[in-house]
């Protein structure tokens, strides 16, 4: 499931010509808003339950992109071209961020971030189950030792599991699959479309445990509710955005700078962040994940070439 990046001017074009600055420039200043927003919800689920807090999450971020859509463009400038490529989406982004939520309470901003980056060893995993795709030796190589520095992180036997990196390693193959549908639906809705629907689907699915957990919010945390969809809702609008001008494979190295916002902010907030061997393990899964990349990338030249 992809989609060819769609190479169009837009607000940014006179500031940064390059289409592949563009992408690379959304995506790193897409980063540092989802930073912002998992300490948001990092810090909301130290006091309640992790699933109230996604609830709150996406209903705020309605509330901020609804409005400013109908005044806009009005209810015209709100309909998607295809409601149900984002309810599918809903299905492996609802359920990989249930898991994330629950997984943030359990593990420093920098672990989380190092987990996330085995995505492409899931994603080449399921090719070849789902898809039946063929993969070479080097590829299964790199996969192999991208799952060795995600040992190294977890290191079972050696430390005790904790059960955040159960249900992140669970999540990340959903977030993974969610994203690959994103790329798709960004070539359909424009980025703004694309993050509503994202949001009232997530709204709508999260619901029934909001209100089973429901907690009024103090004024401080209902300012955070707020500062967490704001965030999110930029995150995934500049996302979305550098999805519409550039493949996922070619972002995927922007992506690694996650890790370092992370640690930084663990360091700001919470005064310690992961231990070394999570950054070990982090930068073996760089390696792995890139050579990943890079041969999908050459993969798709070559069939490109022979289409011609």
């Amino acid at each position: 499931m992809s989609a060819p990046a769609i190479d169009t001017t837009d607000s940014l074009s006179r500031l940064i010509p390059s289409r592949t600055a563009r992408g690379f420039f959304l995506a790193v200043l897409s980063g540092l808003f989802f930073n912002f927003l998992n300490a948001s919800v990092k810090e909301l689920a130290s006091e309640m339950p992790p699933l109230y807090v996604a609830w709150g999450r996406w209903v705020a971020g309605v509330a901020l992109i609804a409005p400013y859509l109908f005044w806009r463009a009005g209810f015209a400038g709100m309909r998607t071209y295809d409601l149900k490529l984002h309810c599918f989406r809903g299905l492996f982004h609802t359920s990989g961020y249930a898991l994330w939520y629950e997984a943030v309470v359990w593990l420093p901003l920098a672990t989380m971030a190092a987990l996330g980056f085995t995505g492409p060893i899931f994603v080449t995993l399921g090719a070849v189950i789902f898809l039946r795709e063929t993969v070479h030796w080097r590829r299964w190589l790199a996969v192999g030792i991208g799952f060795a520095g995600m040992l190294i992180i977890v290191r079972p036997g050696l430390v005790t599991v904790n059960p955040g990196i159960v249900m992140m390693l669970c999540a990340v193959p959903l977030i993974a699959g969610s994203n690959l549908v994103a790329k798709v639906v960004s070539g359909r809705d424009k980025p703004a479309v694309v993050v509503l629907w994202q949001s009232v689907i997530g709204a709508i699915c999260f619901t029934p445990l909001g209100l089973w957990f429901w907690q009024t919010p103090t004024p401080d945390q209902l300012l955070l509710f707020l500062a967490a969809g704001f965030f999110g809702t930029m995150g995934y609008f500049f996302i979305t955005w550098a999805y519409r001008l550039l493949d996922i494979s070619a972002l995927q190295s922007i992506t690694f700078l996650g890790i370092v916002w992370a640690a930084l902010m663990d360091v700001a907030v919470w005064g310690k962040t992961s231990d070394i061997w999570t950054f070990v393990g982090a930068a073996i899964i760089v390696a792995s994940t890139t050579y990943i990349a890079h041969r999908e990338a050459r993969a798709g030249a070559a069939a490109g070439g022979k289409k011609k």
